[in-house]
Formats: structure tokens, sequence, C-alpha cells
């Protein structure tokens, strides 16, 4: 649990209890109960405020189109990062209004991809660098980062560099417009919540400007979301032809940052996903 002492210093009173909860793997997580409100305390041990600043930031983004929770605060105390949010009664989950909520975040654009600063996928450097060419955007921003760090950690081989050197010369040389559009950038089924009404609330964000069907591509690598979810997408905003061909070419990027985080054991699935991109 938190010390006391430790607790004392968040900006606000009357802290009546305080339970561990499920926060996801890279932090720890608490629901704190005032005399007043409920609240939803994220820490992340030996990290500076920045960490949560950029999160605060992607909610702060999300929230001009769907329902994020309410950043009260955001800090650190010692060594300590730590976010405040507004703790929200979880629901039974309505996947209608969760793809007709990404679809209307999906209308967010602007005229470049990337976004003004950088931020992170978990804990994972991600760089935003403005780019108007979705390919070089992709592949310098988003694969070679990840790559360069899986050699440095001794998870790379010639066989994979082979089969990645092989996409990118395919990727680059595609003749498709693309629109930069706001992305969640993290979409997995834990990223979303939902009220006792049923709507949808988006949390964890990695966000930036990209391609929508990054997102798509996210909620389909390790399941959870139902036939009804993209039905709704899709009669909200309608996905362009090909779209399913082009889904392991953005599933490589999560992979790779699970390469990176958790190890060899996601190895085999960046290979799988590798001769994918090659077919």
């Amino acid at each position: 649990m938190i010390e006391n002492e430790w607790l004392s210093c968040l900006p606000i009173e009357g802290i009546k209890d305080v339970k561990r909860v499920s926060g996801g793997d890279i932090n720890e997580a608490f629901l704190i109960v005032t005399n007043t409100l409920p609240y939803f305390l994220k820490i992340h041990r030996n990290m500076k405020a920045h960490f949560f600043k950029k999160e605060a930031y992607g909610l702060k983004l999300l929230g001009k189109k769907v329902r994020t929770p309410i950043v009260y605060d955001v800090g650190q105390i010692k060594n300590d990062a730590y976010i405040l949010m507004e703790a929200i009664e979880s629901g039974p989950p309505n996947d209608t209004l969760c793809g007709r909520a990404l679809a209307q975040l999906h209308t967010d654009t602007q005229s470049h991809f990337g976004l003004s600063e950088n931020n992170y996928l978990g804990t994972l450097p991600q760089s935003n660098q403005p780019n108007k060419n979705w390919a070089s955007f992709y592949i310098n921003q988003r694969l070679n980062p990840l790559v360069k760090m899986a050699k440095e950690q001794g998870y790379w081989n010639q066989q994979r560099e082979k089969l990645f050197s092989r996409f990118i010369d395919r990727f680059k040389n595609e003749d498709r417009a693309v629109m930069p559009r706001l992305l969640h950038g993290d979409l997995w089924r834990g990223n979303v919540m939902f009220t006792t009404q049923g709507e949808p609330v988006f949390i964890d964000p990695a966000v930036f400007y990209g391609d929508r069907e990054m997102d798509l591509a996210m909620t389909m690598l390790f399941g959870g979301f139902s036939k009804t979810f993209y039905a709704s997408y899709q009669k909200a905003f309608p996905l362009e032809t090909g779209f399913e061909e082009r889904v392991p070419a953005y599933q490589l990027y999560y992979l790779l940052a699970h390469l990176n985080l958790f190890g060899e054991s996601y190895g085999g699935s960046v290979d799988r996903i590798l001769r994918r991109c090659n077919s």
C-alpha cells in the first residue's frame, strides 16, 4: 500500500479509504475514497511527472471527441510520478456505442501526421515528429526506432532483418492517400471501460495523428471486440477497400513494442506478422 506520508502530499483532503485496484502492467493503481469524491490514482515508481503529463495531454485531446476520465492533478511525490483522475463506476460493455465513439474520434483531423510533442506507448518513448508523408512517418517514427531498440536488446536476427527490409520497400512504395486522424494509439480492450449507462470511456492513450486503420488493427491483435463493435464503426465511418490486407502492417508496430517490453516470448509473433506482411 501507499505510505500515509506519501498520501498526505496529494492535493485532496478527507481520505477515508485506499484500495489497490487493477491498473495495467506498468503502474500501481488505487481507488481513494474521500468525504466528497472517489478518486482513481495511478503511480509510476521512480519516474518524473512528465510521464503522466503526456497521458493527461492525450486524454485532453481525446476528450474533444469521446468520453475520457477527468484529470484532477498530475505531479511527482518523492521519486514517484502520479496522475489523479475521476473514478468511474464500471458498467456492462456496449460495443455499439464503442464502435460509434471510435468513429467519432477519427473525425478529428489535421494537416500532418504526428503530434506537437512526443509521448509514450506504455513505457516506450514514442516519437511524433510531424511529417506530411504517412509512409515516411510510419517507417521512421514508428517502426525503425523499435527495430533499433530490439537490436540493442538482442531481440533481432538476420531473418527478421531480411523480412523487415523487404516489407519496408513495399510499404514506402504504396500509392495510397491517407488523412491524418486523431488516434487513441493503444486501443486494446483493457483501454476502454464503460459507465453504468454503457457509455465508453477511453483511457491510457498513446495519441497521435495517423492512419485510422492503426486503431482498428490494434483492436484485432489481442481480441475482445465483438462483431457488433466493427459493424457499428463501419456503419458510422466505412473503412476503405483493402483494409484487411493492411492490418498486419499496423499490427507489426504493436508486436515490436511487445518484443521490446516483454522479450523473446513475442519473437514468434513478430516472425509470423513479418511473414504475413510479405505474403
